[in-house]
């Protein structure tokens, strides 16, 4: 039987969730599907509100897939693309906009779909945006370094 793409979808936040929290970071999920998927914070002992909270916000892919929008973005200060979710994830961080353009590479930041769109996709990624994507993998840095 088909795995609804809901659940596929809640799975890779649930991921991501868990490799925050096996990092001692505490991790909220808001219960509208409308902004962010994942508020990232941590308490100060004896603290019960956080000084600082980094929305992030996660996309999946069943294999390997490149699909990134610029307004991403604009709702969360960090985005995590997992990859090969329902086999063995792979866990790429983004913080910035620079950073997706530096794993599209020159030649995709600079085209119609990213510029104008805002969008850009890729199905089959190659052998050169594997290796632009590499340096962006397992960034929990990215992240934790915010709190």
């Amino acid at each position: 039987m088909a795995v609804h793409s809901a659940l596929i979808g809640k799975a890779g936040e649930m991921m991501v969730a868990a490799e925050l929290m096996r990092r001692g970071v505490e991790v909220a999920q808001p219960h509208s599907d409308v902004g962010v998927d994942l508020l990232a914070y941590r308490l100060e002992p004896g603290s019960t509100v956080p000084s600082r909270i980094v929305p992030v916000q996660v996309k999946f892919a069943s294999n390997v897939a490149s699909n990134f929008h610029k307004n991403w973005l604009r709702k969360s200060t960090t985005l995590v693309l997992v990859w090969r979710l329902e086999t063995t994830p792979e866990f790429y961080i983004f913080d910035s906009l620079a950073r997706i353009e530096e794993a599209l590479g020159a030649t995709f930041s600079a085209s119609m779909s990213w510029a104008e769109n805002r969008v850009y996709a890729v199905t089959s990624p190659g052998a050169a945006v594997l290796e632009r994507m590499a340096p962006h993998r397992d960034r929990w840095d990215r992240i934790i370094g915010q709190l």
